[in-house]
């Protein structure tokens, strides 16, 4: 294991996971409909419980990890918000950049499993996580409906 590649991979993971839970807050903040903002609130949640997870499997390992997030996320919810503002089908773009952030989310996800750097635990808590990412792309995808 080479614990610099490790750490790398892992990084993108958290990065990416906080890019989900400013990305949420964001949307949150812009969107208007109560049970879409607390679906956004609660996904932020459990973004932050992913990198609390993460994070915590690393120190085991003697790595410590970072919450700083992306500057493709920072634009990305800047523009979030700059367009809500400006668009008057806010929610569905909304939803839509919130879909689009997940599909990245399980990309990185992909990417992260072929490495072979990361422990099979870890793999497997990346696997659930993964999961539930899908689960919300699910969730994210049924709210066009509303």
């Amino acid at each position: 294991m080479d614990k610099s590649k490790l750490k790398s991979a892992l990084q993108d993971v958290i990065d990416t996971c906080y890019d989900g839970v400013e990305g949420y807050e964001t949307a949150a903040d812009e969107i208007e409909n109560d049970s879409i903002k607390t679906l956004f609130l609660r996904l932020s949640q459990q973004r932050k419980g992913f990198i609390e997870e993460l994070k915590n499997e690393s120190l085991k390992l003697g790595i410590e990890l970072n919450n700083s997030g992306t500057s493709k996320g920072f634009f990305h919810r800047t523009w979030l918000a700059a367009k809500s503002a400006l668009s008057s089908d806010s929610k569905d773009k909304i939803i839509e950049e919130a879909m689009d952030g997940e599909k990245r989310a399980v990309e990185v996800y992909a990417k992260v499993h072929a490495n072979q750097d990361v422990p099979e635990y870890i793999q497997d808590t990346l696997r659930e996580q993964e999961h539930l990412i899908k689960v919300a792309i699910h969730q994210l995808n049924g709210l066009f409906s509303e």
